[in-house]
This record gives structure tokens, C-alpha cells and sequence, in this order.
């Protein structure tokens, strides 16, 4: 899968997608690993670009999540130098982390950062109670707001997993 994902991903690529928003891809799949990395190089090649983008949201997309997610059947981190790639996005000011892998949706808010995971939108290994969903992300006026949408049903604000979540417990 690394190699399709190279292919379609570049490990280093920065998409302006206008005058206020920056998306720059990592790739973090390794061959025969399930973990991923996102190594020196690439998480200084990160610093490096978030830096030149000051004025504008910033937007990081990789596979594998940096911060554990609720049932997902293990609490490890799947980026191994995740501490590192935090350190780095937090100092360059990164507003938003699109993170995939377990196919669990979720949103972790930090502050004026937000890591969020996707579902998925067709395969059958879903995590927990999920159906195959997507997540939209609108932005305006500067504001990210991220919605879950359940493939064929309803929308709503990815927060409100997290609340409900916590009020089933």
C-alpha cells in the first residue's frame, strides 16, 4: 500500500489552496511497518514550510494519528516520533491535522489546534458503533468547522461524538 500511497501522496507536498489556506502532506506509511514515521528530514522539511506560511491557516494531512483514539483496540500512537511532529506543528502554529488509519472518527481540540481523524467511507472495518462516514471541512473567516457525515445519513459537528461519548460513559 506504501507504494500507491507514494504515488498519490508525495512525501513532501504543499498545496496553496488559496490566498488563506496552506495543505501540506506527510507521508508516514514505511514499508512491511504498521506504524509510521514521519522521520528528521521530513518533520524538518515541515518546520521549514510552516514557517513560510505565517499568515495562513495551516493545514497538515497524514495517514497514521499522532494522538491515541478511543476504541480502537490499542493505546499506542501509530507516528513513532509523534512527540517530535507535535513539537513542530505546535511551534509553527499548524491550525488543523487530518489523520486517518484506524478508521475511527474523532476530533482532539488543543488550544487553537485540532487533530482529527477520518472514518471511512467504504470499507467494512469500521471501529466501534460507526457506519462508513467522510468528515467536511468548511472554512470561513479564518474559522475551521468540521462535520462527520454519515455515508447516505445525517451531518453533524465531529465535536459532538466527543460529547456524546462522554456522557455514555
Amino acid at each position: 500500500g506504501y507504494l500507491l500511497f507514494k504515488k498519490y501522496f508525495p512525501f513532501e507536498t504543499v498545496n496553496e489552496l488559496d490566498n488563506d489556506v496552506i495543505v501540506v502532506t506527510l507521508g508516514t506509511a514505511r514499508p512491511d511497518r504498521d506504524e509510521g514515521e514521519v522521520g528528521y528530514r521530513q518533520n524538518l522539511w515541515l518546520e521549514r514550510t510552516m514557517k513560510k506560511y505565517e499568515n495562513k491557516i495551516k493545514i497538515l494531512a497524514m495517514h497514521h494519528h499522532l494522538v491515541g483514539i478511543p476504541d480502537t483496540g490499542s493505546a499506542r500512537v501509530e507516528v513513532i516520533d509523534a512527540g517530535d511532529v507535535l513539537r513542530t506543528i505546535l511551534a509553527t502554529k499548524v491550525n488543523l491535522v487530518l489523520c486517518g488509519h484506524k478508521h475511527r472518527p474523532w476530533i482532539w481540540n488543543f488550544k487553537d489546534l485540532s487533530v482529527v481523524n477520518a472514518g471511512t467511507t467504504a470499507s467494512e472495518r469500521v471501529r466501534g458503533l460507526f457506519e462508513n462516514t467522510y468528515n467536511i471541512i468548511t472554512i470561513k473567516n479564518k474559522k475551521i468547522q468540521v462535520d462527520l457525515k454519515i455515508v447516505g445519513g445525517k451531518r453533524m459537528p465531529l465535536e459532538n461524538i466527543v460529547k456524546n461519548y462522554a456522557r455514555s460513559e
